[in-house]
């Protein structure tokens, strides 16, 4: 299995902590895809002037480059987590998704009272479950 960089690891790191954000970033690239000029004003004129479309044929739209590249990122993320172990799952909760998301990794080391090289081992597995979901790693 071919090693990851330190590149490629902060990059998946950052890919990772952002999952409870890419709800929202696909949602503005639904949205910025389907604005108009004429929107910004249409709750001041008590009408609209064009139909809603529903949420599935704005999903469609295989030309929406931002939505399929934060759906695609927001399932392998959603798949790596599922594969991890409990304990791998909770340093995730509570370390990267969580009120803890702020702390260094040697500061998570000290409160899960495990050694700094445990702790980077740890890190390690979680970001290759990423790794492998986006076919980085086999």
């Amino acid at each position: 299995m071919a090693e990851l960089t330190k590149t490629k690891l902060a990059d998946l790191e950052e890919d990772f902590r952002a999952y409870k954000k890419i709800p929202s970033k696909i949602a503005e690239a639904l949205i910025a895809k389907e604005w108009k000029p004429e929107d910004a004003n249409a709750w001041i004129k008590g009408s609209q002037t064009h139909t809603e479309r529903a949420l599935t044929d704005l999903i469609k739209r295989e030309d929406n480059k931002s939505y399929l590249y934060y759906s695609k990122l927001y399932a392998d993320i959603s798949r790596a987590y599922d594969s991890l172990s409990e304990e791998l799952k909770y340093i995730v909760d509570i370390y990267m998704w969580g009120e803890l998301n702020y702390l260094e990794w040697r500061d998570v080391a000290e409160r899960i009272h495990c050694s700094k090289t445990s702790v980077y081992k740890k890190r390690y597995k979680i970001l290759e479950s990423l790794a492998i979901q986006q076919g980085k790693v086999f």
